[in-house]
């Protein structure tokens, strides 16, 4: 390495770490004020919640990086610009590309830490998180904030093999609409598929209505007519058990969510769809840090010590863009979940146009 990219690599590194810290630090006072309630009703301990908010960090570095990365990028292009540190360089022969290479690595870096951390720390931080949660904070108050919301798009992989769908999960009534329960047998395939309208937990098992039951042999292929019943009990997980294992599959690992998908590959087309935006962002997201360094790059090499305006300028337009850009991102992922852009396109697509807009203000 250079003396030039040590020189940057310092320069950039405390205010990203201390932007970091700041927004850590600011999420743990926040979140606690939020549950304050909770905590001294449950005279929760020190130890737990320390456990919790140290379950907690990786989730927050990997949302809050992106911008510690961007206000970093600003600050030191942008002081390094009003100390004359880029002219000298420039006038010594050194391009204007050469002076920018370390902040691509080091947005590259960034983004490849993200996605290792998202991998590999943030799954297992965030099952920790939902076990104190479940019981410790929100003990006596889950049922008052979950028992009126009715739950769209479960799918659970179940006892004896069983894959199962649902579109709609009405806590409070106990009733589910749109279910789809495939069987699988010994070697993974699917040997009958059950279709019910709508299901009622009655204490002790599920009792299904209006339902089309389906034979499959090894291959897939509907066997026979479908056998109708206009009502059948089948003994599948609870209603607390569905909720439990049909929610938060955003947190898992590429590689476990990939697994998921592969089992739930015969779904109904829009979970699947759902599923696979998801996957695609797990991949998208990481590079997050690397586009908005980019977008602030490009507006940081315009200041300069004799324009304050400038500078103000250059600070608000990058943030400006840094806003739009994740604005266009949720609605690029609500397309995708909805069906009206491809999985990929939909998980991608914002971070190649803003990425081409930083280049062309690098350029400009």
């Amino acid at each position: 390495m250079r003396i030039l990219d040590k020189y940057i690599t310092r320069y950039f590194l405390p205010p990203f770490l201390y932007c970091l810290l700041t927004f850590i630090l600011l999420y743990v006072i926040i979140d606690l004020f939020g549950h304050l309630d909770e905590v001294l009703k449950q005279s929760i301990s020190i130890f737990i919640l320390n456990q919790y908010y140290m379950a907690m960090i990786p989730l927050i570095i990997t949302q809050a990086a992106p911008l510690s990365a961007l206000i970093s990028t600003i600050y030191v292009l942008g002081t390094m610009n009003k100390n004359g540190e880029i002219t000298a360089m420039r006038a010594a022969g050194i391009s204007m590309f050469r002076v920018l290479i370390p902040f691509l690595f080091l947005g590259l870096a960034i983004s490849m830490a993200v996605f290792l951390i998202s991998e590999k720390i943030v799954p297992q931080g965030m099952k920790t998180v939902e076990s104190i949660k479940e019981n410790h904070i929100e003990k006596n108050e889950k049922n008052k904030t979950t028992d009126k919301k009715i739950i769209s798009n479960i799918a659970v992989y179940g006892r004896n093999n069983r894959l199962i769908f649902i579109d709609a999960f009405d806590n409070h009534d106990k009733t589910v609409r749109g279910v789809t329960i495939l069987q699988q047998d010994k070697k993974g395939n699917v040997s009958s598929k059950m279709n019910a309208h709508e299901g009622k937990w009655t204490g002790g098992r599920w009792i299904f209505y209006n339902i089309l039951l389906y034979k499959l042999n090894d291959k897939g292929i509907v066997m026979s007519n479908p056998v109708f019943f206009e009502e059948k009990g089948l003994d599948i997980e609870n209603p607390a058990e569905l909720l439990s294992k049909g929610a938060n599959y955003e947190f898992m690992s590429h590689r476990d969510l990939s697994n998921y998908i592969n089992n739930f590959s015969s779904a109904s087309q829009k979970m699947i769809t759902r599923l696979r935006v998801d996957l695609h962002r797990k991949v998208s997201f990481p590079f997050t840090s690397m586009v908005v360094m980019l977008i602030g790059i490009g507006s940081a090499i315009k200041i300069n010590q004799r324009s304050k305006v400038t500078a103000i300028m250059g600070v608000g337009v990058s943030m400006l863009i840094g806003f739009v850009y994740y604005a266009v991102m949720a609605s690029c992922i609500a397309l995708g979940k909805s069906g009206i852009l491809p999985p990929p396109v939909s998980a991608h697509l914002a971070n190649f146009i803003f990425g081409l807009i930083g280049i062309l203000l690098i350029r400009n």
